[in-house]
């Protein structure tokens, strides 16, 4: 060991000149590999985050659109963007007009004509994909032929995107439009509403409505749309196939509004018609015809 030590300090134990060269070239070749080597593990740290970039980019393209809708309803119905509600809501609409029904899980077992021929098969069939007190959202799948009643949405926003089959569309609008005059004499024709309600005593509705919709609507249509005041009343009929549409309300019916109480769905027939599109609606009993039976989600689980 000392021989070694020697031969490399020199005889006297001190380094020569080639030897003090050799050793800054050793030192200066590993520390070049141990650059080297870094840059090589910051590359590939590089690569990794790149590739998790990717990969996180890959998540929020990929969300499902029904969950997305789902998060935008709640956006545009939140009491917090009230003053936003007409840009949201034509934000949900541009989304619902993309949805097809893969996107909600919808059995195609619904398509099959025959499956509408078992004995007491309800006409409807309910689907229920989410509700609180804010939004409800489902979907309805009527058998070939069958017209959901004319009926109304007090209070309410919706959307209605059909999604498998053909389905003509009905609505009316109240005619003349009638603006409540200011937010105190709606609160009081609300609470007096919501109290003979309570009491059991209720008068029929008798109005005069604009038709303001009368189309054939199929998977590839937009979106319908009704507010309060617009387009409040419709009815929805099936043609030669099974059909079947997603719609959004809100607020659900029943749910408590504040100086308005519950509400409930009404039913209307044509009583009148006083020209070409003008009608006088009459309101009536729940028909005996319009009954649902129930099916589950089967789409994404919605978060």
């Amino acid at each position: 060991m000392k021989d070694c030590l020697k031969r490399s300090n020199g005889m006297d134990g001190k380094m020569t000149f080639i030897d003090s060269f050799a050793l800054l070239s050793c030192r200066i070749i590993s520390t070049f590999f141990k650059r080297q080597n870094l840059l090589c593990v910051s590359a590939s740290n590089f690569h990794m985050d790149n590739k998790d970039e990717a990969k996180s980019n890959m998540e929020i393209v990929n969300i499902p659109p029904i969950i997305s809708t789902y998060r935008q309803a709640l956006h545009t119905f939140d009491e917090k963007f009230k003053n936003d509600i007409s840009t949201n809501l034509n934000k949900l609409k541009r989304m619902m007009d993309n949805l097809k029904a893969d996107d909600l899980g919808f059995d195609q077992n619904l398509n099959n004509p025959s499956a509408w021929k078992r004995p007491n098969k309800a006409p409807c069939t309910y689907i229920e994909v989410f509700q609180n007190s804010l939004v409800n959202m489902s979907i309805f799948v009527l058998k070939p032929g069958f017209k959901m009643p004319l009926h109304d949405h007090p209070h309410m926003h919706g959307l209605l995107k059909v999604i498998s089959g053909a389905v003509r569309i009905r609505s009316f609008t109240e005619y003349p439009l009638k603006e409540v005059a200011s937010s105190i004499d709606f609160a009081a024709r609300a609470k007096h509403e919501a109290a003979r309600i309570a009491q059991g005593i209720h008068k029929r509705r008798r109005l005069f409505a604009k038709i303001s919709q009368d189309n054939i609507c199929q998977a590839n249509s937009e979106t319908c749309v009704l507010t309060p005041t617009i387009s409040n009343y419709h009815e929805i009929e099936a043609l030669n196939m099974p059909a079947a549409f997603f719609d959004i309300l809100s607020p659900p019916y029943d749910t408590l509004i504040h100086d308005v109480g519950p509400r409930r769905c009404r039913y209307y027939y044509v009583a009148n018609e006083i020209s070409t599109n003008v009608v006088e609606l009459q309101e009536t009993n729940v028909p005996e015809c319009f009954y649902c039976d129930q099916a589950p989600y089967l789409g994404p689980m919605l978060i």
